[in-house]
């Protein structure tokens, strides 16, 4: 008998709610009953449809494949002087000096380090939300810092102006570009009005996670100019690393500095490895984006045929308007075998998703299609 994938998913839902069977986070949106093998372990990874993350679906560049093939001997060393030739590179590529990037785990710990750095109780960190605001959360979802949080208006872009008028005395400022889960970029004039007008001493942290698919300018060009800015950037997006975790942040040295309280982890090796193997490669990021917009102009116009709203995402994935809760239409999803994001605050009735391959995108409309009616 051919075993499919339904009938994997639906096995692995069963051992999750058989007696003894401890349900755990195997990827966000959905808990299995993980065994204790890592070939097991591994297999929760393919055995649904995973378009919830914004994980590239190809994985790493084969640039990056090639160089961690050459590792396996090797993983019981750190590496640690990798990290700084990455800094290096990555500064070189982008018209800064070494001293101006740390390379991290991830973006992670930057964004909470900058929170916790630059905003008090009297200077808080200020940010529109929904946005990826995990790095300034703690136990129930509380913030770590004072935060002030403004939702965004019916169009859902990010109003510079409306944010400094409800935190005139933010010690951050906190923009993602392209926004997280929105999609939507925030514009350059918009971003430097914000930075000519907040309060002296204030800091503006730019998330550039998905910067890379989208047509939207960096700022890091802020950075080589000193400017009070600090970026961060991650490896697990376009460049497919998100397992391996890799990220950094740039800014000025005294701003990098202040953060040292927090400490820098050591970065895996075989992360650092990939990474710049990545960075070496040119013909990545366009083939990438290109890739990327081809699926998500797909999406977009399959989405308005069948008349559900979207968001003009220049991101790797799409908020989509399902008109009733969007956490009943996530979990009637799941059930099929395709795990998809759910709804974020302010968007009850919206689900994300992000862009899979062209097959996994076809699965995801027929399910959507069955979800909704």
């Amino acid at each position: 008998m051919r075993v499919s994938r339904r009938m994997l998913l639906n096995a692995t839902l069963a051992a999750a709610g058989s007696a003894g069977a401890v349900p755990t986070l195997a990827q966000r949106g959905r808990k299995v009953a993980l065994p204790d093998d890592p070939g097991g372990m591994v297999a929760t990874l393919t055995d649904a449809i995973y378009i919830n993350s914004n994980e590239h679906p190809d994985g790493p560049a084969p640039a990056a494949l090639e160089a961690l093939a050459k590792l396996p001997h090797l993983s019981g060393r750190y590496g640690m002087a990798f990290a700084a030739k990455l800094e290096s590179l990555f500064a070189r590529q982008n018209g800064l000096a070494p001293d101006q990037v740390q390379v991290h785990p991830g973006s992670f710990m930057p964004l909470r380090s900058v929170a916790l750095t630059y905003s008090t109780p009297d200077r808080p960190i200020a940010y529109f939300e929904p946005t990826f605001d995990q790095g300034f959360l703690g136990p129930g979802d509380q913030s770590v810092t004072r935060a002030v949080a403004v939702p965004l208006s019916g169009d859902f872009m990010a109003n510079s102006r409306q944010l400094l008028a409800a935190a005139p005395d933010a010690g951050v400022y906190y923009l993602c570009n392209p926004n997280n889960p929105t999609g939507l970029t925030t514009l350059r004039a918009d971003i430097e009005w914000l930075l000519a007008n907040k309060p002296r001493g204030s800091i503006l942290l730019v998330d550039e996670a998905y910067i890379h698919f989208s047509d939207a300018q960096s700022c890091l060009d802020l950075v080589a100019k000193g400017a009070d800015v600090l970026v961060t950037r991650t490896f697990s997006k376009i460049y497919g690393l998100a397992g391996l975790r890799c990220g950094l942040i740039s800014g000025r040295k005294d701003l990098l500095d202040g953060m040292a309280r927090y400490g820098v982890n050591i970065t895996p090796m075989p992360a650092v490895i990939a990474a710049e193997a990545s960075l070496l490669d040119p013909a990545l990021l366009p083939r990438r984006k290109t890739e990327n917009k081809a699926i998500r102009d797909d999406l977009a116009a399959w989405c308005k045929a069948k008349g559900l709203r979207t968001l003009p995402s220049e991101a790797s994935f799409m908020m989509i308007h399902v008109g009733r809760p969007g956490a009943d239409v996530t979990a009637t999803l799941a059930k099929e075998g395709i795990i998809v994001g759910g709804p974020r605050k302010h968007m009850e009735d919206w689900v994300r998703v992000s862009m899979g391959t062209p097959q996994e995108m076809q699965a995801f409309k027929a399910a959507l299609l069955k979800a909704l009616a």
